[in-house]
């Protein structure tokens, strides 16, 4: 609420008398300018949260809030169903990530092969929005999807063949190799960011377990929150079960 006396000195500035009219044109600017400086900061503020929302938003949506892995104990269906009657507002993935090399066309990319399974509900989601080519349909053995930045750089579109070489090696008569697979194409995803696009291979998680040599017992579960600032306190009840 304004005081008594600066309700006084508005009047005084924003009505002066006529003797006074170069005080007015002063007025009249100055309160222009005011006028024009608030609105001006309440729109840049308006367009920067908006924009940190959708960036955080997004960010967080392509990353797990939470990954548990069997380090000192086996993840079982059993396990997952603990998890999931215990947690029941999250979102769990079976996922397994390895380092891996992607050749094509004489041309070679370091990047990460990232094997999940296309019937959870967040993969389905994530594919579903983010899908540029293809169709989840097609996700199947020896499928995978690659993002459009990838497809771009080494010059591959869907329905082409793709090797894939894992960091696990294979004892052969010439010694020890990396294990590479050939797949399948089956799509192309953009989430908007680059690095992402460039460096991520979704397979299924059968294959991924294959292409690096380990067993489901060596899975990992990914798990997503509503709130993702959240994730401090669901992993200190996790380590307690």
């Amino acid at each position: 609420m304004f005081t008594k006396v600066e309700r006084l000195i508005s009047s005084r500035n924003l009505k002066p008398k006529k003797k006074e009219g170069f005080l007015k044109v002063i007025s009249i600017f100055s309160f222009l300018g005011i006028t024009l400086g608030v609105a001006i900061l309440i729109i840049v503020m308006s367009v920067m949260n908006g924009f940190k929302n959708d960036l955080t938003k997004k960010i967080l949506g392509l990353n797990p809030h939470i990954v548990i892995q069997p380090n000192s104990f086996v993840i079982d269906e059993k396990y997952i169903s603990k998890i999931k009657k215990r947690f029941k507002e999250i979102d769990i993935s079976k996922t397994y990530s390895g380092e891996g090399i992607a050749i094509s066309n004489d041309k070679a990319k370091g990047l990460i092969l990232k094997g999940v399974d296309s019937n959870e509900k967040k993969i389905r989601n994530f594919l579903n929005t983010n899908l540029a080519s293809g169709e989840i349909k097609n996700f199947k053995k020896n499928h995978v999807f690659i993002g459009t930045e990838l497809a771009f750089n080494l010059n591959l579109k869907e329905g082409d063949q793709i090797n894939l070489m894992s960091s696990a090696f294979v004892a052969t008569p010439l010694g020890s190799l990396p294990k590479q697979e050939n797949f399948k194409i089956a799509g192309t995803f953009n989430t908007g960011f680059l690095e992402f696009d460039q460096n991520i291979i979704f397979l299924n998680i059968e294959d991924a377990l294959s292409i690096f040599d380990k067993e489901i017992e060596d899975q990992n579960i990914e798990i997503y929150l509503k709130n993702p600032l959240d994730a401090n306190k669901f992993k200190e009840r996790i380590v307690k079960m």
